[in-house]
């Protein structure tokens, strides 16, 4: 929708937010207007807090000591469980407060484990074999090539490296469907891939998918590697509970594809900064989710039309079809119509992504959506045009609800959410809610 001059009366929001998804807007807005002293002048690279020497001796200590597998896939999985178990030990630390920047970490980790990868071998070591396997399992694409650069004289003295050179980096397999599946409200959203080996382009080695939640900000909830497309859907399904017990994979567009995979890739919110919610299998999975992301948004990338489609323009014209058919209220004169273009304009304000994936996930009316955008409101703004624009609420959710083709039980249950919500003057605080970060709707 067209950006609209505000009522006045916003309010800054002092310190860290209770709610989840304000305090995920929060790191969110901080990492954009981030000073880049936060690198050292003139290299790029990221900065070195103190605790990060620590904890990555912790972690190669561990792969000394562990028994590395064979295939990239376990070596991945494995890479991944010893650095997340690291990192999440690190958040949920006592006074732990600064260098939280997951990928920056894990970037500085590399490099060290690779530094000690090729010191070990010059010396005569015992334990480059197993730090070979671990650079390979959490390396970047940029890593990669510097690390088979390494690789190849340790190949031509004739010692041999599980995985070989080159590390066999998986992409999306050639001709495959990418998959998509919704919950019924339109805000959950399961995408999923095969991938393969690049020396069988053709044939699935494994499937990937991401469990992503666009109800507030647009969050990776889960991920992981599937046997099948019907394993990913099925542990999925148990995850977001009754929501999604009808869903079923369709095909994803490209467009929509690449604009889900933001929030997996290096740069993003989630890559540069934690939420505080995340459980220990989040950051067990965050090295390969961010891999097959970067995979996957490099092929979709290929197959976007050239035509751009009108998205922005279309919802404009459904929202202005909402202010139109909107019952309830008399437009007996131009005031009342912009009174309530005023309202509906602060809800759209907090009504999830600036940009949507697509059209389903921008009328998507859940529960939590509306819990957390009513949140977001009454943090962010005055209480008396919250109370204006709470009241339109309900209409707002009914209007949703026909766009998506919602059924009556759904339906029912977001306009209870929204009428809850309306009834809650912005003065007073509701309830404070535990919301789990891969929540059940």
């Amino acid at each position: 929708m067209a950006a609209k001059k505000r009522k006045s009366g916003r309010k800054p929001s002092k310190g860290v937010s209770g709610n989840p998804q304000r305090r995920a807007q929060q790191f969110q807005e901080h990492e954009a207007v981030r000073p880049r002293a936060a690198e050292p002048a003139g290299t790029g690279e990221p900065r070195a807090w103190p605790w990060w020497a620590e904890s990555h001796r912790t972690v190669l200590d561990r792969v000394r000591e562990a028994e590395w597998p064979d295939r990239l896939l376990d070596i991945e999985t494995l890479a991944g469980r010893i650095t997340g178990e690291e990192f999440c030990a690190r958040v949920n630390g006592p006074g732990q407060r600064t260098g939280l920047t997951p990928a920056g970490w894990r970037q500085a980790l590399t490099e060290t484990a690779m530094d000690a990868l090729d010191a070990d071998w010059a010396s005569g070591g015992k334990d480059w074999p197993r730090l070979w396997a671990f650079c390979c399992g959490i390396a970047d694409e940029e890593a990669v090539a510097e690390l088979e650069a390494g690789a190849r004289e340790i190949a031509a003295g004739g010692d041999a490296l599980v995985p070989g050179v080159p590390v066999p980096w998986y992409q999306s397999a050639e001709g495959a469907d990418v998959l998509l599946a919704r919950d019924v409200y339109g805000d959950r959203i399961l995408l999923a891939a095969p991938f393969s080996d690049p020396a069988r382009p053709s044939d699935a080695d494994h499937w990937y998918a991401w469990d992503l939640d666009w109800c507030a900000i647009g969050l990776v909830v889960g991920a992981g590697a599937y046997d099948s497309a019907d394993a990913a859907l099925t542990e999925w399904r148990d995850a977001v509970g009754p929501a999604a017990g009808g869903a079923a994979f369709g095909p994803c567009p490209p467009r929509t594809g690449l604009r889900l995979l933001q929030q997996a890739q290096h740069g993003s919110m989630q890559s540069d900064s934690v939420i505080g919610d995340e459980p220990g299998e989040f950051f067990r999975e965050a090295p390969r989710l961010t891999r097959r992301a970067a995979a996957l948004a490099a092929a979709l990338g290929k197959r976007l039309p050239r035509e751009q489609p009108g998205e922005a323009e279309a919802r404009e014209a459904s929202v202005q079809g909402f202010l139109d058919q909107h019952t309830g209220h008399a437009w007996n004169s131009p005031g009342d119509r912009d009174s309530d273009e005023d309202l509906l304009d602060l809800i759209l304000e907090a009504w999830g992504p600036e940009v949507p994936p697509d059209e389903a996930a921008f009328f998507a009316c859940s529960p939590h959506r509306i819990e957390s955008c009513a949140s977001f409101l009454r943090e962010a703004y005055e209480p008396e045009p919250v109370n204006e624009a709470m009241a339109l609420f309900p209409d707002w959710v009914q209007w949703c609800a026909r766009q998506t083709g919602l059924d009556g039980e759904f339906t029912e249950r977001a306009l209870a959410a929204a009428r809850a919500e309306a009834a809650t003057p912005a003065g007073a605080r509701p309830p404070k809610r535990e919301v789990p970060f891969r929540r059940a709707e």
